[in-house]
């Protein structure tokens, strides 16, 4: 039996190619692994090639390195994470997201490539081919773009003895530039197309749906508006209200599965303490869960997030850093 076991282990250890690291596990082996002199993060690079594994990062997590305000650190990390990870960049968030719906928003996906072609992925590439080349962006223009994204926490959150969502009954408050009618009637049609009869949790979970699908695929609010905007202007050119209506429409499973149903999951585990800076980040890296082999984090904010989702398959795929035993494999 335990022979069995054995074969079946290798069996598994064979099967992984893709193993993602989320930006809290770059640093804990930056700080506890590869701090020991006797591990090379180049050697164990070469390896993990070797036996025909990714080791990836994502645009992502670099944007979360380049936020790191002590600039040795930081230069470190940058070193650290070409010496130790793939040559190519994981596909963005919205290229995955783009990708899914030109397959028809699947239930189970096919295999393909996700080797980015958006940003960072030539410049991160072409580092880890010349030590001596070096990029990060401007750091007030990164520190501007930051503080763009993170409204977002301020967006679906607001304070109130702590935090909370707004919920489908408060979709007037969203914003005084859109429609509250235009946004219910959106809800209303995704809920006809719910299955049964739905509970509160699941009506507020389509209402944030919707409203992520809004910002992130509509508006583009993210990392790669690019791969958006060539998206939706391939034939004509779009407003985004407009491209929320066609998106309940035409694919309006995006809003109830897939990668943008991960983030709205995500924001609402978060939403249910006290909601921290990282939360948009923490909800773009769960985009990987479904499209990596391993998922390795040091967060227990996915820790929880596979707790809470134990019922997807994919959450199996969610590892503390804390449980791998390097070098073993």
């Amino acid at each position: 039996m335990r022979k069995l076991k054995r074969q079946q282990q290798i069996k598994i250890m064979d099967e992984i190619k893709r193993i993602y690291y989320e930006t809290s596990s770059v640093n804990y082996l930056f700080d506890n692994v590869f701090s020991n002199p006797n591990f090379s993060s180049i050697a164990t690079k070469k390896l993990q090639k070797q036996k025909g594994r990714k080791w990836q990062i994502s645009n992502v997590t670099l944007w979360e390195i380049f936020l790191t305000k002590d600039r040795q650190r930081r230069n470190d990390l940058f070193d650290f994470s070409r010496c130790l990870f793939y040559d190519t960049l994981i596909s963005s968030p919205e290229e995955i997201i783009i990708n899914y719906i030109k397959n028809g928003c699947p239930t189970i996906e096919g295999y393909y490539e996700l080797d980015s072609k958006s940003l960072f992925a030539q410049e991160w590439t072409f580092a880890c081919k010349e030590i001596d080349y070096f990029f990060e962006p401007d750091r007030e223009q990164l520190n501007s773009f930051t503080q763009h994204l993170r409204f977002l926490g301020d967006y679906f959150v607001k304070t109130n003895k702590g935090y909370l969502l707004k919920s489908y009954k408060d979709l007037d408050e969203v914003s005084d530039k859109i429609s509250g009618v235009f946004l219910n009637s959106m809800f209303d049609r995704l809920l006809k197309l719910y299955v049964g009869d739905a509970t509160e949790d699941e009506k507020n979970f389509i209402s944030i749906s919707l409203q992520v699908v809004m910002m992130i695929l509509c508006y583009g609010i993210g990392f790669d508006q690019p791969t958006i905007e060539k998206f939706w202007n391939e034939k004509k050119n779009t407003e985004p209200l407009e491209r929320l209506e066609i998106a309940v429409d035409k694919f309006p499973d995006i809003f109830f599965r897939g990668p943008l149903a991960n983030i709205t999951k995500m924001i609402m585990l978060q939403s249910k303490g006290k909601t921290g800076r990282g939360m948009y980040f923490d909800s773009l890296h769960s985009i990987y869960t479904t499209y990596a082999d391993l998922f390795i984090t040091n967060d227990d904010h996915f820790l929880k997030f596979k707790t809470e989702n134990e019922k997807d398959p994919n959450m199996f795929k969610i590892i503390s850093v804390h449980d791998l035993k390097f070098f073993n494999v």
